[in-house]
């Protein structure tokens, strides 16, 4: 929209029907930069942001996965009296069909010409996708081939957030067994506290901001090649965390 405007002379100082000249004409400069201030972007115009970072920082610096956008081997081929080479396989594949997803998705969004209603969905996938990959890798992290001894420094922590080792243990199983998709032990930093979560999806259940501590998936995917049932799983699973992945996770998030 262009709107000429004259030089304000002497006279347009006059009153005109209570406004003056100058006052007019002052009033239509803002209306013309004020619609061209709130002009609409055209999705032709803008795509979408690069939301890139650096690779050298962050809490995954340096780690083949989710913030490189590449997969991550498993830590372990095969965890026995646990779970099998061939579930921890099928698992793992996946968890890589989710990253390729993942990078479509992305792909896709930097489209120009992608109209709104794609668009929000593409967001809205991202999300999912993202929140899918990275509960993989903390998963498949947090899996031990053997009982592991609780570091004191999360003894201590569990002892001051959860009570004992044994009450986390009852609710978080209770949570594994309730949940559609993931049971998460989470910190988060804005009430500094712990939280044991049921999560539904992979964008469902979980507090704003929240660090995972402990994560378990508790979708046939993970255990149905080797359990008839979600209970002796989730109890084989409690017995497999591995608590010093635990420790070094919650040491680089702790604000205190």
């Amino acid at each position: 929209m262009t709107i000429s405007i004259p030089p304000v002379s002497k006279s347009d100082a006059t009153p005109v029907g209570g406004l003056s000249r100058r006052g007019v004409l002052a009033g239509l400069a803002a209306v013309a930069a004020g619609g061209a201030a709130t002009r609409p972007v055209r999705a032709a115009e803008a795509g979408a942001p690069k939301e890139t970072g650096l690779s050298t920082e962050g809490l995954l610096a340096g780690r083949a996965g989710f913030q490189q956008r590449t997969v991550m081997p498993l830590p372990y081929q095969e965890l026995p009296g646990f779970l099998s080479r061939a579930q921890l396989d099928a698992h793992h594949t996946e968890y890589v069909r989710e990253v390729e997803r993942l990078k479509e998705v992305e792909k896709e969004m930097k489209d120009p010409s992608l109209d709104a209603s794609r668009y929000g969905e593409l967001r809205r996938a991202q999300v999912v996708g993202a929140n899918g990959v990275l509960l993989h890798e903390f998963y498949f992290g947090n899996l031990a081939p053997a009982r592991v001894d609780v570091p004191r420094y999360i003894a201590g922590h569990m002892n001051e957030h959860m009570g004992s080792m044994d009450t986390w243990a009852a609710d978080f199983t209770r949570c594994a067994l309730g949940a559609k998709a993931w049971a998460v032990l989470q910190y988060d930093p804005y009430d500094d506290r712990w939280h044991n979560v049921m999560m539904d999806g992979n964008d469902a259940g979980t507090w704003i901001g929240a660090n995972p501590l402990v994560v378990c998936d508790v979708s046939d995917h993970a255990f149905g090649t080797d359990y008839g049932g979600r209970e002796q799983y989730v109890a084989q699973f409690i017995d497999h965390v591995d608590w010093n992945e635990v420790a070094r996770r919650y040491k680089a998030v702790d604000r205190m």
